[in-house]
């Protein structure tokens, strides 16, 4: 007998893989240029917070990257919200690109970026194969690729795993496919039962049906059925009254995020989402969380208590949250708000965009969308948090995709001939001034 083993290798779940820098279990949040930004991918049992911008379009986009990458992946997929319809957001998830238009489309960026050698600037050679980020992007081999211009086919929806809230029920794809299963299946049994005669004694002409009388041993013992159905009925009801109350303490004043943490938990202690196990990963994206239509009188108390509990939920089980939230709407009604909610998710990334500010006509800015704000990137079991080789990010919404690259000022070529006449002129007006000197 011999003490040598072999060693039995797990399977990991489909759509993660092992951070080489961190040793975490990792995915992809569907967009490959995000990915890069946090180190790979989202690690598993974390909470990423997308503050939206003031026009809510880029938030959008980034969400849809995340749950397009779930389909794709076969992946349990939660999605819940109050501004947007749920069921329309998940008909226009992008298209996924096959090998060989991603080929192509990374010869395309790589084209780009040297072609401003046609304009008279050129780099080092040795720094035309870098990506736009960092050294990891050539690594990364969990995500996918999508077409912005173009919608997912309507069958990968179809066999998806799916479940929606919009606060008026929860609704998926298996459950529309029951009710109307069980619909036809009761029209018929009541048409069959139309159709059936009922046998009944044919009446006596000339003679009127009167009931059977009843005994008084009869009358008292209905009478005394009647008093215990009554009694274990009342039991009944004030038992289920007092455990309902019970199982649901009141912990939000406003009910709608009772709900949503329901559904939520309730699909999350699915035995295939329990930690260790490694059979699947479920992703809860939550889109304009906290925006106007949450608001009461207690609305921060209840967003910090969902928070909490959220991150309890998703912290025990395989599974990976993003949230869009209208941060500077939450600012306006509480401005201590924004840095306990930062505190209370893993990412928290923010997106400023040009549209509507000077910034959108302004030269120096003319090539991006708007500017990437890494507020805070939390280290999830490990020592060291990655951290990109810059802060100074930006994103610019194309056609077919949404980038986010390094943010460079373009190099001032007609505005540098007129600066120095600019200085020597102020330096002559002022000789006068400065012209005895103590040393």
């Amino acid at each position: 007998m011999t003490s040598f083993r072999k060693k039995a290798v797990t399977k990991p779940i489909r759509g993660t893989r092992t951070s080489p820098h961190t040793a975490q279990v990792i995915t992809s949040s569907g967009n490959p240029y995000l990915d890069v930004v946090i180190g790979g991918g989202l690690p598993m049992s974390s909470i990423c917070l997308i503050e939206e911008d003031r026009f809510m379009t880029h938030a959008k986009v980034l969400a849809k990257y995340f749950l397009a990458e779930g389909v794709l992946s076969k992946q349990e997929i939660f999605l819940g919200s109050l501004d947007d319809i749920p069921a329309e957001m998940l008909r226009r998830l992008p298209k996924p690109l096959t090998e060989l238009e991603t080929e192509v489309e990374q010869r395309e960026d790589q084209a780009q970026g040297a072609g401003g050698a046609e304009n008279g600037l050129r780099i080092a050679w040795r720094y035309n194969d870098l990506p736009l980020v960092n050294s990891e992007h050539a690594t990364a081999k969990i995500g996918h690729h999508f077409n912005l211009m173009e919608q997912m086919d309507s069958m990968m929806l179809y066999y998806a795993n799916t479940t929606m809230w919009d606060d008026s029920h929860k609704e998926t794809l298996w459950d529309i496919v029951v009710a109307e299963e069980l619909s036809k299946s009761s029209s018929a049994t009541t048409s069959s039962l139309e159709q059936q005669p009922v046998e009944e004694a044919p009446p006596i002409p000339g003679e009127e049906t009167t009931p059977p009388e009843k005994t008084p041993a009869q009358e008292e013992s209905s009478a005394n059925n009647n008093n215990n159905n009554n009694n274990n009925s009342s039991s009944v009801t004030s038992s289920t009254k007092t455990g309902s109350q019970e199982a649901q303490p009141q912990v939000f004043h406003n009910p709608r995020y009772g709900g949503l943490l329901n559904d939520i938990q309730d699909l999350l202690r699915d035995e295939s989402f329990v930690a260790g196990t490694k059979k699947n990963l479920c992703r809860v994206c939550l889109t304009s969380l906290g925006s106007p239509l949450w608001y009461d009188e207690h609305f921060g108390e209840d967003l910090i208590k969902f928070l909490t509990l959220l991150m309890a939920s998703v912290r025990n089980c395989n599974a990976v949250c993003l949230i869009t939230m209208p941060m500077h709407l939450i600012a306006k009604y509480d401005a201590s708000l924004v840095p306990k909610i930062r505190q209370l998710v893993d990412y928290a990334i923010e997106l400023e965009s040009f549209a509507g500010s000077e910034r959108e006509t302004h030269p120096a800015f003319k090539e991006y969308s708007g500017l990437l704000h890494l507020h805070k990137m939390s280290a999830l079991n490990t020592l060291a948090v990655h951290m990109p080789d810059t802060t100074d990010l930006a994103f610019k919404l194309r056609r077919k995709k949404f980038v986010i690259e390094k943010f460079h000022l373009p190099p001032e070529l007609q505005e540098s001939s007129a600066k120095p006449d600019n200085c020597i002129s102020g330096l002559l007006s002022n000789s006068n001034a400065t012209a005895s000197l103590d040393f």
